[in-house]
């Protein structure tokens, strides 16, 4: 068969037109078409393919925006919150005709940075955020940093809570960096966006720091968003599929808490929750799928208010043909009572998580930390006897503590009888009081990411060593012992 360049000229008319293949694409059809042309009709067909597009479109051809979205994750697990990013930039016009935004979440015990700067070399992304927490932001720095060696032109975007609070501190020491965004992202990652396309200065964005004729500049905060219905769910517009063990739903936001440790009371301080028919239908979502045996939210405390616990395991039960399990939610002992037992079992609870870090009053006071000791004693007892797992964390040098107190503590919680229990060392995270009046508690931490601490007043550096020695004895002894002689082994 011949082809005169009238058809070559109308067929590419009519392919850029109809279907806006891509032109690699298009060659790849012809070659592997039944019509017998020869590989030099085929390149004459796409040179005149280019051609001809470049005519229709004004001697250029039109170029989408390539944002990557990036979090470094333990194993098969994602980003919800990156979930959250895409889905409200799709909202807005501009952002969704010119940008292809892709979630990547990279699994960091298998993939090195080599690997991860790789694939990011293939697709080229005009824009690169990163998902940063203090587990994985060395990795996130390494990233970019070479990254930027390789693509200069590369705008390497940070956010989350390890960087947000820090982001002068960051873009100080890693010129590599071009924006940081502080607080909740949706709003303010959208605007960058838009601002980018618009090819228009940052200075009117609240909620970022950024670089500017070799200056950092640290533009006004973004206040919380009050409604977050605003924000599209990413499940129910597909743009994340929920994944057995590690699906995630959030049903609201902030603390009611304010303990120096943590980040979320301080800076997410009123409640603000997503609208109940929506959760429900995320809900309703991720147990629609059988392959779904267990599921996450990640509420600060899932049993905030009895009221709201009694909607959440009738959404649950409703919709939970499968049998699917709700493990590990975050919790206060001291809210369980006899009522809150059937809630929990309504909704298929298998664990919960909660305190109280340590039982010592003085602790406990400079911390801000609430504690009932026979609130949460009677609390453990109860879950436990219901058949509910509850597992105890303690923290290792926070302020006031010293190794015996420390003892103390352990030997408490031991003696309630949970089913685990979980020891962490402090860490001095940015964003949190103890960050931020660090020299007033005369604390010695690690400046670098995860921020372990070192030494306090009263719990010098060899006394976290012997705590840190005592927490492995007692996990690999409790821990492990207990299911050993569960009932199912007896």
């Amino acid at each position: 068969m011949k082809f005169t360049g009238t058809v070559y000229f109308q067929l590419a008319i009519i392919l850029h037109i109809i279907t806006n293949v891509r032109i690699v694409f298009l060659e790849q059809y012809v070659l592997e078409s039944t019509l017998n042309i020869s590989k030099t009709i085929v390149l004459n067909f796409h040179q005149c393919l280019k051609t001809s597009i470049s005519k229709i479109s004004g001697g250029s051809m039109n170029h989408r925006k390539k944002v990557a979205l990036i979090s470094f994750n333990w194993a098969n697990h994602f980003s919800l919150a990156l979930g959250y990013l895409k889905a409200y930039a799709l909202k807005d016009d501009l952002i969704r005709k010119n940008i292809d935004i892709e979630i990547i979440d990279f699994d960091t015990e298998i993939l090195n940075v080599q690997q991860v700067i790789y694939y990011l070399s293939q697709i080229k992304p005009e824009m690169i955020g990163f998902s940063c927490y203090c587990w994985n932001i060395l990795k996130v720095l390494d990233t970019a940093r070479i990254i930027k060696k390789l693509f200069p032109d590369t705008i390497i975007v940070l956010g989350g809570p390890e960087a947000g609070p820090a982001g002068l501190k960051y873009l100080a020491e890693n010129p590599f960096l071009d924006i940081v965004v502080k607080g909740e992202g949706e709003i303010t990652f959208s605007d960058v966006l838009r601002h980018y396309l618009n090819n228009s200065g940052l200075n009117g964005i609240p909620g970022i720091l950024f670089r500017q004729n070799g200056s950092i500049i640290e533009n006004p905060d973004r206040e919380p968003i009050e409604n977050l219905g605003e924000i599209p769910s990413p499940y129910l517009e597909g743009i994340l599929i929920p994944r057995d063990k590690v699906t995630y739903i959030e049903t609201y936001r902030g603390c009611i808490f304010r303990c120096h440790y943590c980040y979320e009371g301080k800076n997410l301080p009123k409640l603000r929750f997503f609208p109940e028919d929506r959760v429900k239908k995320e809900i309703e979502f991720v147990l629609s799928n059988p392959d779904i045996k267990s599921f996450h939210f990640i509420d600060t405390v899932f049993n905030l208010r009895k009221e709201r616990l009694a909607i959440l395991a009738e959404i649950i039960a409703s919709a939970n043909r499968f049998g699917s399990e709700l493990r590990t939610v975050e919790i206060i002992a001291e809210f369980v009572d006899e009522e809150t037992i059937p809630l929990f079992k309504k909704a298929n609870i298998k664990s919960v998580e909660t305190g109280p870090q340590t039982v010592n009053e003085d602790t406990l006071k400079i911390v801000n930390r609430f504690y009932k000791a026979d609130k949460f004693r009677n609390a453990i007892k109860l879950l436990e006897e219901n058949g509910i797992e509850v597992t105890s964390d303690l923290i290792i040098g926070l302020p006031g503590d010293n190794f015996f107190k420390f003892v103390h503590s352990a030997k408490t919680i031991i003696d309630m009888k949970p089913s685990n229990i979980v020891f962490s060392i402090l860490h001095v995270l940015p964003g949190t009081i103890l960050y931020e009046k660090s020299s007033e508690f005369n604390l010695k931490y690690d400046d670098k990411a995860p921020h372990l601490i070192l030494e306090s007043p009263d719990f010098p550096f060899e006394d976290i060593d012997k705590a840190v020695i005592m927490a492995y004895s007692i996990d690999k002894e409790y821990n492990i012992r207990k299911p050993f002689f569960s009932k199912k082994n007896i």
